[in-house]
């Protein structure tokens, strides 16, 4: 009976949701928008901004002193009065610190994104490698569509820790060309993409019914062999 019992418990165990912990970005430095703007020597253009759990999170990867990051971050300063509802910026300088250069390649490669230089901008599910003013209203519908939508993509809480093991050199200044560029060779020390959360989610409900329809069968199993045995007795 009590082996009876101790199965039973495995299989229950074994239905058990497999959870898998999101990228928690407390841990690096970053900036707000405001911070940003202060770092770059912006002056705010904006007069009621606040942040809140409700608005678009914009993800900017930056090196200080970057001209196209600074020409990105003057843009965002330009449309808060108007758009400034629907988001936020967490803004991460990579030029010189190491650990945010190693999380933009990370984010870089889970996203399939070959990463050339900065800024390199997170909105949803959409990345702008770069900026351009031609990125302009693209990137305030990219917003606004987000903001709306009901389900809205955030590569942060979609990465794992798994997802984290890129290696990375620091990015370096802009090149003589005047574009900005990343040095260094960027690889995954996974041959492949590891598993995303939904497709987690999806193992874990296949697992959960696999086994449902293992408990049920032996309890049938069991309350058959049960039956059998009081007819036996019965006939006696």
């Amino acid at each position: 009976m009590k082996k009876k019992i101790l199965l039973f418990v495995a299989m229950c165990l074994l239905a058990l949701p497999i959870t898998t912990k999101a990228i928690s970005i407390d841990k690096y430095n970053t900036l707000n928008l405001r911070e940003a703007l202060k770092d770059e020597e912006i002056e705010e253009a904006f007069k009621d901004y606040k942040e809140n759990d409700k608005q678009v999170t914009i993800y900017l990867f930056r090196g200080k002193g970057c001209g196209f990051c600074r020409a990105f971050l003057t843009f965002l300063n330009s449309i808060t009065d108007e758009y400034g509802k629907y988001f936020k910026v967490v803004s991460f300088e990579v030029w010189n610190d190491a650990e945010n250069s190693a999380l933009l390649s990370s984010v870089a490669a889970f996203m399939n994104k070959e990463l050339e230089g900065v800024p390199f901008i997170v909105i949803g599910d959409k990345v702008f490698d770069g900026y351009s003013s031609s990125y302009d209203e693209d990137i305030k519908s990219t917003i606004k569509d987000l903001y709306n939508s009901k389900n809205r993509y955030d590569v942060f809480a979609e990465m794992t820790d798994k997802d984290l093991e890129v290696t990375a050199t620091t990015p370096e200044t802009e090149t003589t060309d005047g574009t900005d560029n990343v040095t260094g060779e960027y690889s995954n020390t996974s041959s492949s993409k590891d598993i995303s959360n939904s497709e987690v989610l999806l193992i874990t409900f296949l697992l959960f019914i696999v086994n449902i329809i293992v408990i049920v069968t032996y309890v049938n199993y069991e309350n058959k062999r049960v039956m059998l045995k009081l007819e036996e007795k019965s006939r006696r």
